[in-house]
């Protein structure tokens, strides 16, 4: 064989020998891939094997909810009412005598003692002598209302001014018929006005009127505030929101978490597993956001107020970091297991 042909031969042994070298590594690499998928499929040591596909699934039909921790708390239902600042200790002040107003010596915000005179009235006739009448205070206290100005003419019945005292207010409302049988003096309520927005005052009722208005169909009622407040003055517009029902030490939760089966109403709660348990209850005073509980909770229970849940759906709390029982369990069961200890060295 001449070395042309010897040279052609070593080539194709050394392109065959490549050509199944790659072929050998590729099958290894297939072989070893494989081995892994296997491995890891059958979990830590090859036992358990459905162990990480059951977690997976775990996971993944986890529903994070949102709770409130059941304790004692406060309700009430109210009612909103407008009415209008007054002074409790109002008078009106009336002339002696017909006539025109000559002079007014006071106006809205003055101060005034008894027995000061106010305004003057002239009840001279064309013809006669002038003699002008003094229109005097009946009571000390703030002119809050002045009805006439200089050049009116009054008579006896004409209310010339009206005092009253600042330091002891009172807001009188009108509440419809139907809350007439929860009006009862102690009621509480709560007070905002237009010069004071964001801001809210105490108030109670000390008086109920004993019969409804035929007009109106509306029972007039009578608030004291609770506090002095230099802000609040006669004459202003006040919206009341008015407490017609409470209940004290009970439970309560939002009108969201309740639901209806079975014709009954039901709330979520977490069970001791971490699982969702429906929980039939009696509910009692209503207000905007919340029910109260009257039976069916105790207190330290887990209502699930946002989640769409079902019976038995496991759960995990939103934003608090922490597993529910469930959840704790399981993760025990599927964390992977450390290295045994290395046997201690004998001397």
């Amino acid at each position: 064989m001449d070395k042309t042909k010897k040279a052609d031969v070593i080539g194709k042994i050394i392109v065959i020998t490549l050509i199944a070298v790659f072929m050998v590594a590729g099958i290894i690499s297939m072989f070893s891939s494989s081995g892994n998928s296997a491995a890891g499929f059958a979990g830590p040591g090859g036992m358990g094997g459905f162990g990480s596909g059951q977690t997976a699934a775990a996971t993944a039909n986890t529903i994070t909810v949102s709770i409130k921790t059941i304790e004692p708390e406060t309700i009430q239902k109210t009612v909103v009412v407008n009415g209008n600042v007054a002074s409790k200790s109002e008078v009106n002040m009336y002339p002696d005598t017909s006539g025109k107003i000559t002079r007014l010596l006071k106006s809205v915000g003055d101060t005034v003692s008894k027995g000061e005179i106010i305004a003057y009235v002239d009840p001279s006739k064309p013809g006669s002598a002038y003699a002008a009448s003094p229109v005097t205070a009946t009571v000390g206290g703030t002119v809050t209302e002045m009805n006439i100005s200089a050049g009116d003419t009054v008579s006896a019945n004409t209310a010339i001014a009206v005092i009253g005292s600042l330091d002891d207010l009172e807001i009188t409302v009108h509440v419809s018929e139907k809350y007439s049988s929860y009006l009862k003096t102690g009621l509480p309520a709560y007070v905002t006005l237009t010069s004071a927005p964001g801001e809210q005052f105490t108030a109670e009722i000390t008086r109920v009127s004993p019969v409804v208005n035929k007009s109106t169909r509306t029972v007039e009622a009578t608030l004291k505030l609770k506090s002095r407040d230099a802000g609040i003055k006669p004459g202003m517009f006040a919206t009341v929101n008015l407490v017609i029902m409470q209940a004290d030490d009970t439970f309560t939760v939002p009108k969201s978490a309740l639901k209806t089966y079975n014709d009954s109403t039901t709330v979520f709660i977490i069970g001791d597993d971490g699982t969702a348990r429906r929980v039939a209850v009696t509910t009692g005073i209503t207000n905007d956001s919340e029910t109260q509980i009257t039976s069916g909770l105790k207190a330290g229970d887990q209502v699930i107020t946002e989640g769409s849940v079902t019976e038995g759906s496991a759960v995990k709390i939103a934003g608090t970091g922490t597993l529910t029982a469930a959840e704790t369990a399981q993760s025990a069961e599927t964390a992977p297991q450390g290295k045994p200890d290395a046997p201690e060295k004998k001397d």
